[in-house]
């Protein structure tokens, strides 16, 4: 008997990435930056004909990002399927097998996507860990100098990079020759900020916050009998981003999903799950004035067996 359920901040594990005979594909295209309504979206085209590939990074706030990639050369992978930026990033990033929505096309989605050093990103794992494994403590109130610091990392991260590997297949890697990132995430970060700006956020007081919404366990805000039936019956999944704006009081008062997968019904649960039932412990500055501010994550719709 199949089940549905979901998954809430799934994370994101290291791999193996053995390179071999890598398919090079050059860029086709220039970079076209998006303001869509409620993210924003970096795009360009590499190779040609029945060679071409789509990449695609997308955020819904400053610092959050996934990316996704869609075309023939990126077929015949299964989930966890490894990515990363050469030739800073050692440990890969695990990607999910998908189909594009509007052509059919192999697709992979990464869910999660951070440009930071190797020593960076286990740092902020680890805390990720501990946070996990204390759900029901608040964490400390985080350093806004480390964290300013870490933004200047990222930013030379980027800068750093020339291309991304993506192994779709064991040990045939396909090579997306993007040339250094540093504009285009420099212009994709202030897309971000205005994006947010424009849904209700203040992006400058975001800055100056120590102490983040916080709730113990987004998870039991969603059950196996949320899964839509239909899309049960017809085997389909999603993974669904989410944003939600949380008032001084940590209530949830605006609600914005988004997903690559054409399935609304996923969306449409989803904010009505965080606006039900959801109560936070609201966001709070250096002073301990609690403050407006948004909260984002993403559920995963996943059907067991």
């Amino acid at each position: 008997m199949r089940n549905g359920f979901v998954i809430a901040c799934a994370a994101v594990a290291p791999a193996t990435i053995a390179a071999s005979e890598p398919v090079r594909l050059q860029p086709s295209s220039r970079w076209v930056l998006d303001y869509a309504a409620n993210s924003c979206r970096l795009s360009r085209i590499f190779g040609q004909g029945g060679d071409t590939v789509i990449f695609l990074l997308e955020s819904d706030g400053p610092g959050d990002m996934d990316m996704l990639v869609t075309g023939t050369p990126v077929a015949g992978g299964d989930e966890d399927i490894p990515a990363r930026f050469l030739p800073v990033q050692g440990k890969p990033m695990k990607g999910l097998a998908a189909k594009s929505t509007s052509t059919g096309e192999p697709a992979i989605l990464w869910s999660t996507v951070d440009l930071y050093p190797d020593d960076v990103a286990a740092r902020k794992e680890k805390a990720a860990a501990e946070r996990r494994a204390h759900r029901g403590v608040r964490p400390p109130p985080r350093d806004i100098a480390e964290e300013a610091a870490d933004k200047l990392q990222r930013q030379d991260f980027a800068t750093k990079v020339s291309e991304v590997e993506i192994e779709a297949r064991p040990g045939h890697p396909v090579i997306l020759e993007t040339g250094s990132l540093g504009q285009a995430i420099e212009t994709f970060d202030e897309c971000s900020r205005d994006s947010l700006r424009d849904w209700g956020v203040d992006p400058d007081l975001e800055e100056k916050i120590v102490r983040p919404i916080w709730a113990p366990n987004v998870a039991e805000w969603f059950r196996p009998e949320d899964y839509p039936p239909d899309m049960l019956d017809q085997g389909q999944q999603s993974v669904v981003k989410v944003r939600v704006l949380v008032d001084a009081s940590g209530r949830v008062t605006k609600c914005t999903s988004l997903s690559h997968f054409k399935a609304p019904q996923f969306n449409q649960i989803v904010c009505n799950n965080f606006t039900k039932r959801a109560r936070f412990e609201p966001a709070e500055l250096a002073d301990g004035t609690k403050v407006a501010s948004y909260y984002a994550t993403q559920i995963n719709w996943r059907i067991g067996h």
